[in-house]
């Protein structure tokens, strides 16, 4: 899986430096993408797939994660029934529907995610979001070349993305 790494900057100029830097060092802009408020000029920077200015990311979550409590509960009925009409065999099966939803729920829930949502108020100060993809080992080498040569730009923090849809969504 590839992460994705947040920054915030105050200004198309800031934003471009540091597009700049990333590319002097082997990161290519496919794996950058820009995004601010609608109205903000963002030309000649690394643009932003459709999926990602709606936030799929946290929408397919909400989807999952419901569907994931609703198959839980289901089991937990289930089970209860099957408990009192002594089916042992479908209380053993829901038992294990339940585990596993909630084993994938606890594993998701571990995962770092960052939404969109949480710009709002940047993005109405005309600030611009850059969203860096790539691979866990590089992460260091990305935020110690925006640390040191952007000193403008605001970490927001880190996310994690598959890596087949790193580049689009």
């Amino acid at each position: 899986m590839y992460r994705r790494l947040f920054f915030l900057f105050p200004n198309k100029e800031d934003t471009k430096k540091a597009v700049q830097d990333l590319v002097r060092e082997n990161i290519s802009t496919r794996q950058m993408h820009s995004l601010s408020r609608p109205g903000v000029n963002l030309e000649g920077l690394p643009a932003s797939a459709p999926n990602q200015r709606r936030d799929m990311h946290a929408k397919i979550e909400d989807t999952l994660w419901g569907f994931n409590l609703g198959t839980f509960f289901t089991a937990l009925i289930i089970l209860a029934l099957s408990v009192i009409s002594a089916s042992y065999l479908l209380a053993a099966a829901a038992l294990v529907v339940m585990i596993a939803t909630y084993s994938t729920g606890y594993y998701y829930l571990t995962k770092p995610t960052i939404h969109l949502s949480g710009f709002h108020a940047a993005f109405q100060h005309n600030e611009i979001l850059l969203m860096v993809d790539v691979p866990k080992g590089q992460v260091a080498k990305v935020e110690q070349i925006l640390h040191h040569k952007c000193p403008s730009a605001s970490e927001e923090g880190i996310s994690w993305t598959p890596a087949d849809l790193s580049m689009n969504v």
